[in-house]
């Protein structure tokens, strides 16, 4: 009964968002506008309260339980150990903070999803943010207001300027990922005493109900200030996954792997956020790269108690981008069925090196689509699915029109790199702060090949891997397969002479089985 009354509630709520019902709140008198939204939050809050009991058997850790701020903020030390919580705020949930860094001296930042925006519809008001020196205690103090601080003998650093993006639209969800970012005009905590920052929000503009909340711990003799003035980096690339899955082939996965691997030549960390939980045989691939101090795994389960767009992807791309900040040197997106091609005479090594002499915040990457059902036949040494697969589009994805071999913008799919110290914001398919001044390749230099649904195993993938047999010694160049796919064996042609040297690294020696 409870269940059936949560999933019409939860509809309700749908179809109230996207049908513009936030544009009907705002035309309310300012009091009866606030109760309405928190009624619309409230609802979704006990909605997620009701699905964590049901799945908070699934994970033996405390992932699914409803933290406090004060003992979230325990935890926040751990999170450069893929250790993440989501920590909500606001007696309506206004903020949902995944993660919190330090990004410099005088800059924090704050990966968080806070209620999408509807035209004409206010959302919470984030009205500043403050710097409480004093780390060495062990919990946060709860403050109702500034005064409230200042009248227990506590006295901030004031003056906190906040910088808000919301990453993309809502797209018909409850949250949207929010990035916050506070700034001072000085820098703070240099005494290495430790501290606390903390954000002031307030339900709607006009509120009288306004939170001071603690978003950030830093323990004495924990800053170190030296790491926000590096120019070298313990890796080179740092590798940022999409939301993985249970249902990933292994098999291709360790072929991915050991792909990348090469192309990077190992100087690289591997970031895997986990959603559903991994099966055994993934797994098995998984387990020798974090035993070498190649891969970090980062618990995202949680991500299901909250509607957001893409499986809050835009949440992970952003956490990520935070987090190998001082760690690696260059940032890579895209998922587990993309490759990079860098065509010839260019390495992924020389590419980046023009975007950093340009100063080039991103390098942006077309999409080109290639065919799974299509292949070449099997022969000796071919071992690796994208060997076989050699037929593509003519030209990459651009909307409707494969027309363009450059095609900006969120409808050619593009996926990028970043130099995560210039890049504040990210989405899925480009930086969102600065979108200026980066690199956006034609697909003829560089581009991400695109292999549809390659890292699900078969039994659960819509197609099935080379179910045609198509000898392209039998198709002329110029001429297309049924219509559509063109003939084009250079990437396979790379890949091959990739794998003896991939199959070289101590940590792909290990044999696996994929069912």
């Amino acid at each position: 009964m409870e269940s059936n009354l949560l999933k019409d509630q939860d509809a309700w709520l749908k179809q109230t968002w996207q049908t513009g019902g936030g544009k009907h709140i705002s035309v309310l008198q300012s009091s009866t506008q606030e109760l309405l939204r928190q009624v619309l939050l409230e609802l979704q809050q006990l909605k997620r309260t009701f699905e964590s009991k049901q799945l908070g058997q699934e994970d033996d850790d405390d992932s699914f339980t409803q933290l406090s701020s004060d003992s979230a903020l325990l935890n926040e030390d751990r999170a450069e150990l893929g250790e993440f919580k989501f920590r909500e705020y606001g007696r309506v949930c206004q903020l949902v903070v995944l993660s919190s860094y330090r990004s410099s001296l005088k800059e924090f930042t704050l990966v968080t999803l806070s209620p999408s925006l509807q035209p004409g519809a206010e959302g919470p008001i984030h009205d500043g943010c403050v710097w409480l020196p004093d780390g060495r205690a062990q919990v946060s103090q709860k403050f109702s207001s500034m005064d409230e601080m200042i009248l227990s003998g506590r006295f901030p650093d004031r003056g906190g300027i906040l910088d808000l993006r919301y990453v993309e639209k809502s797209h018909g969800r409850v949250y949207d990922t929010l990035v916050v970012r506070c700034s001072f005009p000085d820098a703070v905590g240099t005494d290495r005493e430790g501290g606390f920052l903390y954000l002031n929000i307030s339900a709607s503009l006009g509120s009288k109900s306004s939170e001071l909340i603690p978003v950030f711990h830093e323990r004495p003799r924990q800053l170190k200030e030296n790491t926000y003035e590096r120019t070298t980096f313990q890796y080179q690339y740092a590798y940022c996954s999409a939301p993985v899955w249970t249902n990933s082939s292994a098999s291709h996965i360790k072929q991915w792997f050991m792909y990348h691997h090469t192309l990077t030549g190992g100087s690289i960390h591997y970031y895997m956020y986990d959603t559903t939980g991994i099966d055994d045989e993934t797994m098995a691939v998984l387990k020798p790269l974090m035993d070498m101090g190649y891969l970090t795994f980062v618990n995202m389960h949680r991500q299901r108690l909250y509607n957001a767009w893409a499986n809050t992807q835009d949440l992970i791309i952003n956490d990520c981008l935070n987090r190998v900040r001082f760690v690696a040197k260059w940032a890579l997106f895209w998922d587990f069925d993309e490759y990079l091609h860098v065509a010839s005479p260019l390495s992924l090594s020389t590419l980046l090196e023009q975007a950093e002499e340009k100063a080039a915040p991103w390098v942006s990457f077309g999409n080109m689509f290639y065919n799974r059902k299509y292949c070449a036949p099997e022969s000796e040494g071919k071992d690796w699915a994208v060997e076989r697969m050699v037929y593509r589009l003519e030209a990459p994805v651009c909307g409707q029109e494969n027309i363009s071999h450059v095609c900006p913008g969120e409808m050619g799919h593009r996926k990028w790199i970043a130099n995560p110290r210039m890049v504040k914001v990210g989405s899925i398919y480009r930086a969102v702060d600065p979108q200026k001044n980066g690199i956006t390749l034609d697909t003829d230099v560089a581009r991400i090949n695109h292999y549809r649904g390659i890292a699900i195993r078969a039994s659960d993938s819509d197609e099935v891997d080379c179910s045609i047999v198509k000898d392209p010694i039998h198709v002329k160049d110029n001429h297309t397969v049924d219509g559509w796919w063109f003939k084009d064996d250079k990437f396979a042609i790379i890949a091959g002479s990739l794998k003896p040297t991939a199959k070289n690294f101590d940590v792909f020696q290990a044999p696996l089985q994929d069912s």
